[in-house]
């Protein structure tokens, strides 16, 4: 007879796993998109020019020759992919590593694990109950504000006014936990969707992974020793 131990990893209850992030997501509407490490130069510096990416020695190709420092890139251009081909209607989100150089080079090379999503087009799909308004910053943030329900602790999030390159200055913030600055949300700003050709506006977001995954425990609060009170007012 074959035999072997079955070992089931402990899951602390303090950590969400990924998975359920990706099903919420995917209730919400959104698709996981998966793009490369390795992105176009101009695109980079359109969408993160502060800054200056880590160059490959030797590059697959031309439109491949940086490592990212934001999951932007590869997204709006799937979003441009999409768009292009009649899909104006674009709900997307990706989990993946970023690459923040350091003062020396790549031995300081950071890999970030990061949470971005991009959403585009109308509000609700083509339908003849709903209407054809089109999506808005709101949107996005409350689909974000669901995704931070999960840990718990939504309360120790918050939402700041603030300013990023390629994106709008007065449809910007930046996303704080307990004080830490962790990511942004915002339009893409005019300028930038003009250069791209995109002929709506684009709202994207960007967020740390690991502050995601940290949850509240669960914790036993005693029942009350009082009978319910119903009022008929």
């Amino acid at each position: 007879h074959i035999r072997a131990d079955l070992v089931i990893p402990a899951r602390h209850e303090s950590k969400l796993s990924s998975r359920s992030l990706r099903r919420h997501l995917a209730a919400r509407g959104y698709h996981e998109a998966i793009t490369y490490s390795f992105v176009d130069p101009k695109l980079q510096q359109l969408i993160d020019p502060d800054l200056e990416p880590v160059a490959l020695t030797n590059p697959i190709s031309a439109d491949m020759a940086v490592m990212r420092t934001s999951l932007m890139p590869g997204l709006v251009a799937a979003v441009l992919r999409n768009t292009n081909r009649q899909q104006p209607r674009v709900r997307m989100y990706e989990t993946g590593l970023r690459f923040v150089p350091g003062q020396g080079g790549m031995d300081t090379l950071r890999q970030v694990p990061t949470l971005a999503m991009v959403v585009t087009g109308s509000r609700f799909g083509e339908s003849w109950s709903s209407d054809s308004a089109a999506a808005d910053f709101f949107d996005l943030k409350g689909d974000l504000e669901s995704l931070l329900d999960l840990t718990g602790q939504p309360e120790s999030f918050s939402f700041e006014p603030g300013h990023r390159a390629a994106l709008h200055p007065g449809q910007t913030a930046m996303i704080t936990r307990k004080g830490q600055q962790i990511g942004y949300i915002g339009a893409l700003h005019p300028a930038v969707s003009a250069e791209l050709g995109l002929n709506s506006a684009l709202y994207v977001c960007e967020i740390d992974l690991q502050e995601v995954l940290v949850a509240s425990l669960p914790e036993f609060t005693e029942l009350s020793r009082f009978p319910e009170v119903r009022r008929d007012i």
